[in-house]
């Protein structure tokens, strides 16, 4: 097998010697001999083979293995390197004009190479080679290995031993005692020492033996062996082969190209050095490379672990950058189970050369946190936004959209494709009332003063939203008189805040109300809300009513006047009350609500503050009240920061809404938008999607949350791609994804 092995962006090689370690898998000969009818035979032991290929279009790194140790390989291949993508690949590089060059040691394999793991050498050395690359120029640097028996590590100290007496070991020859030994230590010995006495008719090459040079021994014998060499034997160790092929079509660039990455093979000197050998019969040596066999020779390189370790290595990511060679260019996490099931998608994430899609958690109590998308325009937020609310139409959540930015297009957009309700204030036919339809107050007495109670709350967060220099404020006594006023209108059915307003304001109004309340039965005789309501009465000389202090309830005048000043809400404020017009009843069906507030119409930002006030605090009513909190609803604001009232109105209930089935959901520019209501949602629980093009200052607020994920890595995602902070039950996932394609109807 052939496993293209592709680095993910963070990578580290720390391990790659234990990998080569961990991958030794010895056999020995009565293991690997096989008995047939027709004949005998000895099969060779596990070859592995690590390339790097090298072209103009980039590096390429392989390693290719057989098939019998595949899971071991791989499962080695995960601990080493966990985030890097692997793909099977069988077609190798061709070559038309080779020049093919062998590396060997020059000196006995008791000499170790250098071991720097600090370092890639000599990787960044033979990745700068590609900038002599040009046409159709093409490179291979094959490693194949082999695992040498378990004792090779005696060869090793007896070396040192002899080393340490004053003698150099020199290659293996072939010589008597080569023999001896190779008889002594049982019959695949003998074979290779036999062999070894014919190889000059088996190989087209005279066999070499090691020249030494005693004034380069005099310098180690004068500075001691390095401790790479005291430790080799340590390790576990293979016979390695290392080939160098280069094919152009200009034989001087060829050269250049060779010349250059033998010198990339020189930052490995040490105690021990490769030299290179050139291959004459190209074509013959081309079938080893092709195979990826090592070719018998009686002077075998046998490295350690550490020092292939030290060989295979895959490029970080300044060198990925450098020579921008292909990566994974996202930092790819594995993606909890829970997130790969569902029906509303996040997005399409990528783990070990997979495509995973991603989906926000199916469970009630999870999907019900808040959810926060931040991004620039044109980052795909509106679009994404689009895709989440008609998922969840399909999956049969309730879904509300605040739509109040431009000509609302999210929401016309969102109506193509779902059964849709909506409330589009700017079409004064179909203007509804300002009034609370989700709750009706019944027969019996304490029922009707508790939903007087609960609509006097709502009343008094409306009136106060309606706010400007003009207003005023609301003092603890006018909310005392707003609060008396709703008592008596609200026990009764049909009614709407204009008549809260008109028993203000009216003395005739309120009197007949305070009537109809002390006969209700609801109310004691001497019920505070009396006092209060009659203290509004202003009086002639002899005691008779003739009119209202307003002055005592100026701030709530002075908000009336502003409410009827726009002619669309004077308009709601005169609407009869429409029960059909339920948002408990439609949450509880799963219907999709769209609230339309065109900017062209409502220019003025408090009146759309007020409007969005009004059916935020309707929405949260009737969570409240709903039958089925199982069935959640999503409630859809982009651009919360433009209406200040409502998002403190969110502020103060955020924590609550997942008990009720309530799910917030925001997209932003700018976390900074948020202000005070950001404190509220991060301790909800909240899940983030940060857009390609999202500014730092965003990503800095979420430093914490985003590890192991850097800043950079927020800065740099692709376009239509989200970094991802996803609360899925006490914990987080942080992953990257691609953002949904298309809508299929």
């Amino acid at each position: 097998m052939r496993l293209q092995l592709i680095p993910d962006i963070n990578i580290d090689n720390k391990n790659t010697d234990t990998l080569i370690n961990n991958i030794h898998f010895f056999r020995s000969p009565m293991k690997r001999l096989r008995i047939t009818k027709d004949y005998i035979e000895i099969q060779p032991q596990y070859q592995i083979a690590y390339e790097i290929e090298l072209s103009t279009s980039g590096a390429q790194f392989y390693l290719f293995f057989p098939d019998e140790i595949k899971s071991a390989i791989q499962t080695e291949i995960n601990l080493t390197w966990p985030k890097i993508t692997t793909k099977e690949k069988t077609k190798a590089v061709q070559f038309k004009n080779p020049v093919i060059i062998e590396l060997n040691m020059k000196h006995h394999y008791f000499m170790s190479l250098k071991v720097d793991k600090r370092g890639l050498t000599p990787l960044p050395a033979i990745l700068e080679t590609m900038k002599l690359l040009k046409d159709d120029d093409k490179v291979l640097i094959q490693v194949v290995f082999e695992p040498e028996s378990y004792d090779w590590f005696r060869s090793c100290e007896a070396a040192i031993k002899d080393f340490n007496n004053g003698y150099v070991p020199r290659r293996i020859e072939l010589n008597k005692r080569n023999i001896k030994e190779g008889i002594i230590k049982g019959g695949i010995k003998t074979i290779e020492a036999a062999l070894s006495t014919v190889s000059f008719f088996l190989t087209d090459e005279e066999m070499e033996f090691e020249d030494i040079n005693s004034i380069e021994y005099e310098q180690i014998l004068r500075n001691g062996l390095s401790n790479n060499t005291l430790g080799k034997s340590k390790w576990n160790g293979f016979n390695t082969q290392i080939r160098i092929v280069s094919d152009s079509k200009d034989s001087i660039r060829q050269e250049s190209i060779i010349r250059s990455l033998i010198i990339a093979f020189k930052g490995l000197d040490e105690d021990n050095k490769l030299i290179e050998k050139r291959i004459k019969n190209t074509n013959k040596y081309l079938r080893y490379i092709q195979k990826r066999q090592i070719k018998f020779d009686i002077n075998k390189n046998i490295l350690s672990a550490a020092e292939l370790g030290q060989i295979i290595q895959l490029p970080t990511k300044a060198y990925q950058e450098i020579y921008n060679l292909e990566n994974i260019d996202t930092r790819e996490i594995e993606i909890p189970n829970e997130l790969q099931h569902g029906n509303i998608i996040i997005g399409v994430a990528k783990y070990k050369g997979l495509n995973k899609t991603t989906y926000w958690p199916d469970h009630k109590n999870i999907l019900s946190l808040p959810k926060v998308v931040i991004g620039p325009m044109g980052s795909g937020k509106s679009e994404y936004t689009k895709k989440f609310s008609i998922d969840a139409n399909r999956k049969d959540d309730g879904v509300i959209v605040f739509d109040f930015i431009k000509d609302c297009d999210l929401s016309e957009s969102i109506s193509k494709y779902v059964d849709a309700i909506k409330i589009n204030l700017a079409d004064h036919i179909k203007l509804s009332a300002l009034a609370y339809p989700e709750m009706q107050p019944g027969k019996d007495p304490w029922e009707r003063l508790k939903v007087a109670n609960i609509l006097s709350r709502q009343s008094e967060y409306l009136i106060n939203s309606v706010t400007d220099a003009e207003t005023g404020p609301l003092t603890a006594p006018m909310l005392r008189y707003l609060n008396a006023a709703s008592m008596v209108v609200f026990i009764h059915p049909d009614k709407t805040l204009d008549d809260v307003f008109k028993c203000l304001k009216n003395w005739q109004v309120r009197n007949e109300y305070i009537r109809l309340a002390k006969y209700s039965g609801c109310f004691t005789e001497d019920d505070e809300v009396f006092y209060d309501l009659q203290d509004l009465h202003e009086r002639d000389s002899d005691g008779k009513i003739v009119g209202t202090r307003e002055h005592l309830i100026i701030g709530i005048v002075n908000r009336i006047s502003a409410l009827n000043r726009d002619i669309y809400l004077k308009k709601m404020l005169k609407a009869q009350v429409n029960y059909e017009q339920n948002f408990a009843k439609w949450m509880d069906e799963g219907r999709t609500i769209l609230i339309q507030i065109p900017e062209s119409t409502f220019t003025n930002k408090s009146i759309k503050d007020t409007l969005v006030t009004y059916y935020m605090s309707r929405i949260w009513l009737a969570a409240l009240q709903r039958k089925n909190h199982n069935r959640v609803c999503h409630v859809i604001t982009d651009e919360i920061h433009q209406v200040p009232t409502a998002a403190a109105l969110v502020s103060n209930i955020i924590t609550e809404a997942r008990k009720f089935g309530v799910d917030f959901y925001f997209t932003i520019h700018y976390l900074k938008q948020f202000r005070q209501l950001h404190d509220a949602i991060r301790s909800a629980g909240c899940s983030y999607m940060l857009l390609a093009g999202t500014e730092k200052e965003n990503l800095k607020a979420l430093e914490e949350e985003l590890q192991p994920f850097s800043i950079q890595e927020g800065l740099n995602l692709k376009p239509f791609h989200s970094l991802n902070i996803i609360n899925y039950g006490n914990q987080y996932a942080k992953f990257i994804t691609k953002l949904p394609g298309p809508i299929k109807c």
